[in-house]
């Protein structure tokens, strides 16, 4: 069984992944928020800061590209390969925002399978990199996956991970695991499960459910409590004895990572205690407290306080 982080933006970036990984195990690669193809004929290092090896503790690292453009996803393709050494990278056709959803990327590209298959179509055969794809069951309806299903049987793709949500959903509303079941033996790929798995009973259900499927890829549930993939491969769903003081060294590292690589690092941190607090078991008016800092003085004493407290 493989564990792959997921790729959400403004969260799973080098700085964090770098910082997880020297604290926890349990995860064997992880895809890295999508890169939007360059439009031109060259590609710079700037471009792809965020899985430059250099910056990457990991090495288990797959690129995600995000676009509709065939020459400049072969152009990208070849500098994660030829100058980074890449063997995979993953296209994002199940990004849900509504600004790259009118544009027909991401999940907005599913109502038009003839597209995907006319971009599989050049791209492929100009590229060396093995090539998988993230999608969702539909952008407004499950009816339109099984269209995109053949589209996918036709061309070598090294996997596809589904994530049984519409791009209308966003990220709201539960995932359809019935619809998710009904379209599971359209793809003759390896699949591999995404999707609200934020606690090891979550991921119980889901492997119970569909025994077929080997791989999973976690994404909040990560952030909701870093432990869960160390939970899912002891097949053990207690927290180990020594959580908070681990939490506490994990935090420490990622805060300090991200204040020396950004000028507004405290507002970062702010969204990771959204998540964060769960583990904690945060109340609101802890929350309120830590989203309502100003000052680095008052945010040092505040979280100070808190990682203190429940490491004892």
């Amino acid at each position: 069984m493989q564990l792959i982080l997921a790729p959400l933006h403004g969260f799973t970036d080098a700085t964090f992944r770098n910082a997880y990984f020297r604290h926890f195990g349990g995860i064997d690669e992880a895809v890295a928020p999508f890169i939007s193809l360059t439009h031109g004929n060259k590609v710079t290092a700037v471009k792809v800061k965020d899985v430059l090896p250099e910056f990457n503790l990991l090495k288990q690292v797959i690129p995600q590209v995000l676009g509709n453009n065939a020459a400049d996803f072969i152009l990208l393709c070849r500098y994660l390969s030829d100058k980074l050494g890449y063997e995979e990278v993953n296209w994002n056709l199940g990004c849900p925002i509504q600004g790259i959803v009118s544009k027909k990327r991401g999940s907005g590209m599913l109502p038009y399978p003839e597209m995907i298959e006319r971009l599989l179509g050049e791209i492929l055969p100009g590229i060396s990199i093995n090539l998988s794809i993230k999608l969702r069951l539909g952008l407004k309806s499950v009816n339109e996956f099984p269209l995109v299903a053949e589209v996918l049987n036709r061309f070598p793709l090294k996997s596809v991970t589904l994530h049984p949500r519409l791009g209308i959903q966003q990220y709201e509303g539960e995932v359809q695991l019935d619809e998710f079941e009904q379209v599971l033996p359209l793809i003759r790929h390896k699949v591999i499960y995404n999707g609200d798995i934020f606690s090891f009973t979550d991921f119980s259900a889901i492997k119970d459910r569909f025994p077929s499927i080997d791989d999973f890829m976690l994404g909040r549930g990560v952030l909701y409590n870093p432990f869960l993939p160390e939970q899912v491969k002891a097949g053990n769903p207690s927290l180990p004895e020594n959580e908070m003081s681990r939490f506490s060294e994990f935090y420490k590292d990622l805060e300090e990572s991200e204040k020396a690589s950004r000028q507004f690092w405290m507002s970062k941190m702010k969204e990771y205690w959204k998540y964060f607090s769960s583990l904690l078991g945060l109340d609101e008016e802890i929350m309120l407290q830590v989203l309502r800092c100003i000052s680095e003085k008052e945010w040092r004493m505040l979280i100070s306080g808190l990682l203190n407290s429940f490491e004892i």
